[in-house]
């Protein structure tokens, strides 16, 4: 790749001492990572463990595979910092002996994966904001597929209560990503947030299949939707490329709230630049 990577997705393996596996719980993933992180820089990981607007890196459970008893943890990370961090951490695990808690469960550490198909993983990756913006081209059709709840915030209502969108609507879903690839990429690269919304509101739900989901995290059950949704983005080649950059972000930026318990985990399947 042209450009250095500042933005990368590792799948981690992790292997339970019994048949059974441990419920996946978002708060659980976000734990098993900064505990990880705290072994090799505790002012870190007290920071990203800090509230912010938009934490840098995303955490969450990959859905069960029939038949196999690994979990799978999926971890981004959104600055070349926190990967120096990161492979430090797990540098010092002790190879074939290492264990990592989720929730009440010590899990063997597996292989990590940090390479796309085809020798590595479809959920991991590597990258740069400048490469997947100079690398995005216009394309007539969309499909992303959302792997864990996802839902966005919509401000609140009268009584104070949160207002969420879960469905995939084109509307919720790019001004989101626009959002968010703004609070982390470099200033020169940041999208302009009109042209993201009338791209979105002319961009169209060609097929779908979705169901609404709930993900604990520690202080009740969230809602949101997981499944797979294909848009038709507007036919001029800019507003198309736009959303084409988004959508290939996806990967590492995550979709909607709480990415770093859990939720929004999504990639662009068939056709990403």
């Amino acid at each position: 790749m042209d450009e250095l990577p500042d933005l990368f997705a590792f799948v981690i393996e992790l292997h339970p001492p019994e048949r059974s596996a441990p419920r996946p719980q978002g708060h659980g993933a976000q734990a098993l990572f900064l505990n990880l992180v705290r072994q090799v820089d505790p002012v870190t990981s007290e920071l990203l463990h800090a509230d912010a607007p938009s934490k840098p890196y995303t955490v969450g459970l990959l859905p069960a595979q029939r038949g196999r008893q690994t979990i799978e943890l999926r971890v981004s990370l959104l600055r070349t910092e926190l990967f120096q961090t990161f492979v430090q951490a797990l540098l010092r695990q002790t190879p074939g002996a290492a264990t990592l808690r989720l929730g009440q469960t010590n899990l063997r550490l597996g292989d990590v994966i940090g390479t796309p198909p085809p020798t590595g993983h479809p959920w991991a990756g590597y990258s740069s904001c400048a490469e997947l913006s100079s690398r995005a081209v216009p394309s007539p059709t969309i499909t992303l597929e959302f792997a864990t709840a996802t839902a966005i915030g919509q401000g609140e209502r009268p009584d104070g209560r949160p207002r969420l969108g879960i469905l995939p609507d084109p509307n919720l879903i790019f001004p989101s990503l626009a959002r968010r690839w703004n609070e982390l990429a470099p200033p020169a690269l940041a999208l302009d947030l009109d042209a993201v919304r009338s791209a979105a509101s002319d961009t169209l739900i060609t097929r779908y299949q979705t169901e609404s989901v709930e993900i604990s995290l520690g202080k009740g059950p969230q809602k949101g939707f997981i499944g797979s949704v294909t848009y038709e983005p507007p036919a001029q080649p800019e507003a198309s490329r736009l959303l084409a950059l988004l959508a290939n972000a996806a990967l590492f930026l995550g979709v909607g709230m709480k990415t770093a318990r859990g939720m929004g985990l999504c990639r662009r399947v068939g056709g990403a630049a």
